[in-house]
């Protein structure tokens, strides 16, 4: 199966930090560009669902992309952003949206695609998992533009 991962659009950035920030004028015209991406893919991908953090900006970001594909969406609080959860570590996170991961591989059929759209940073779980790598405090925080769509394959287990 394909699991694209979507980093959230360009957000305001609220002071104190908040997980109710939203989007930019840039963020929507970058939503609305992904969105159109994806649909001229609909053709050699088979689109079941999104996949959504419960952070504002990530549920909108979806919202966006879903104008063209009309699939339903779904928030998984495991897809939220690094230290949303009190306490959590480096290696905590990579477990937890591993953990989302193997759920959905096992969910859906080897030729569905799902769009799981989170922040940035959340990445490397996406990684570890294609290239079947364990959690670990030394995996290094990968950059991800704004809104920027990454496509990753994935086989039951």
């Amino acid at each position: 199966m394909r699991i694209v991962f979507v980093h959230h659009g360009n957000r305001k950035i609220e002071n104190p930090r908040s997980q109710k920030e939203g989007l930019t004028e840039i963020g929507y015209k970058d939503c609305e560009l992904v969105a159109e991406l994806l649909n001229n893919a609909k053709t050699r991908e088979n689109f079941e669902a999104i996949y959504t953090s419960q952070f504002f900006r990530c549920k909108k970001t979806a919202e966006i992309i879903n104008k063209f594909l009309n699939v339903p969406i779904f928030e998984d609080k495991r897809l939220d952003e690094y230290r949303s959860v009190e306490g959590e570590s480096w290696v905590d996170l990579q477990t937890r949206v591993g953990l989302c991961l193997d759920d959905l591989v096992q969910k859906y059929d080897d030729n569905d695609t799902v769009i799981c759209v989170t922040s940035g940073l959340n990445v490397v779980a996406f990684t570890n998992k294609a290239y079947n790598l364990s959690p670990s405090e030394n995996a290094p925080f990968i950059f991800i533009p704004s809104c920027s769509p990454m496509f990753f394959n994935y086989k039951k287990q």
